[in-house]
């Protein structure tokens, strides 16, 4: 039989005596995870929000979402994305050894650093990652009058 153990660095204590390093294993996850868990963790997406070629590009993995279970939304200059996630109810009669499949939604709300163009922005799903292209607005050209 094989037996993983996980090992973490940890710094001498007396590196940082009064760290947080203790504190942090004390309350890990290992010993209270129900406890410590916030109810929107699990279903909280990983995401990259970027700039590149005069574009906005917001990246999240939503794995075990369809598309209908996501919606965006771009109003006072954040851009949010939402989503929700249904499991089926346990079977009468099954035996459940282990069951980390989690119900919930999901927001997360993200200040746009600029203007967007909201007619031209767009998004695809593919392989459990929500792409969103927004295009910058472009900013007004300054116009020379010429005076009679």
């Amino acid at each position: 039989m094989t037996l993983a153990v996980s090992r973490t660095f940890r710094r001498p204590f007396w590196v940082t005596p009064f760290g947080t390093e203790g504190r942090r294993d004390f309350f890990s996850n290992r010993l209270w995870p129900e406890l410590l868990r916030d109810k929107d963790e699990d279903l909280a997406p990983n995401i990259d929000f970027i700039e590149k070629d005069g574009k906005y590009f917001l990246n999240a993995e939503l794995p075990g979402l369809k598309k209908d279970d996501i919606s965006i939304s771009i109003e006072d200059g954040y851009v949010t994305v939402s989503g929700k996630k249904e499991i089926n109810k346990e079977e009468e009669g099954t035996s459940y050894y282990l069951k980390e499949t989690r119900s919930g939604s999901f927001t997360r709300s993200f200040r746009l650093p600029g203007k967007v163009d909201k007619e031209n922005v767009d998004a695809t799903f593919k392989d459990g990652v929500l792409t969103v292209a927004m295009s910058l607005e472009k900013e007004a050209e300054t116009k020379k009058i010429e005076i009679n």
